[in-house]
C-alpha cells in the first residue's frame, strides 16, 4: 500500500516539474530572442494617446526610421532599455530617427510620468492597449521593433541586453543611410 502512495506522489510531481522546466526554458530563451522578420511586413498602423497630451498615429511618422518600444515601468529589462533608447534617440533624431515608447501603464499614469521625468525620456510615450499589442503580436516585454522609412519591420527583438542594444543601433544606422 505504501508503494502505491509513493507512486501517486511521483506521478503528481512529474507534470508539475515538467511544467516548471518548460516555463524556465521559455523565460530564459526569450531575452534577445529573434522573431522572424520579413522585409515585406508593413507595421500595423495605430492611433494612441500620448502621455502628455493628444493622440498620434504611426502613419504620422512615415518617411522616418522608427523604433517602437513596447514596455512597462514594472518590467526590469524594460527599465534597462529606456536609457539606451533615450541615448539612441538623442544621437540620431536629427538624422531622421523617431523613437516611440508604447507603455502599458495606463492605470499608473502618475508613476509613469515620474519615471519619464527621472530618466529624462525625450521621445514620445504612448499609452498602449491590448489592440495594439495584438496587432504586433506582443506577448512579452520589452518588445522592440525597428521600422524602415516605408514602415516595414526590419528588426524585432524581445528582451533587452547590451547585444540587443548594439543590434538595434546598427540597424538604425543602416536604415538611416538609405
Amino acid at each position: 500500500m505504501r508503494s502505491g502512495g509513493y507512486l501517486k506522489k511521483k506521478l503528481f510531481l512529474l507534470p508539475l516539474l515538467l511544467g516548471i522546466a518548460l516555463l524556465w526554458n521559455v523565460g530564459v530563451g526569450t531575452c534577445g530572442s529573434k522573431k522572424p522578420s520579413s522585409n515585406t511586413v508593413i507595421a500595423p498602423d495605430f492611433k494612441l494617446d500620448v502621455l502628455d497630451d493628444g493622440t498620434t498615429s504611426l502613419k504620422h511618422y512615415r518617411g522616418k526610421v522608427v523604433v517602437l518600444d513596447f514596455w512597462s515601468i514594472g518590467c526590469p529589462p524594460c527599465r534597462r532599455a529606456v536609457p539606451h533608447l533615450v541615448t539612441l534617440y538623442e544621437k540620431y533624431k536629427g538624422k531622421g530617427l523617431v523613437a516611440l515608447g508604447i507603455s502599458f501603464d495606463r492605470k499608473d499614469i502618475d508613476n509613469l510620468k515620474a519615471f519619464v521625468e527621472k530618466y529624462s525620456v525625450t521621445y514620445p510615450i504612448l499609452l498602449g492597449d491590448m489592440d495594439v499589442a495584438r496587432a504586433y503580436g506582443v506577448r512579452s516585454i520589452p518588445s522592440i521593433f525597428v521600422l524602415d522609412k516605408d514602415g516595414k519591420v526590419r528588426l524585432h527583438r524581445i528582451g533587452f541586453n547590451e547585444q540587443i542594444g548594439q543590434e538595434i543601433e546598427e540597424t538604425v544606422k543602416k536604415l538611416l543611410k538609405k
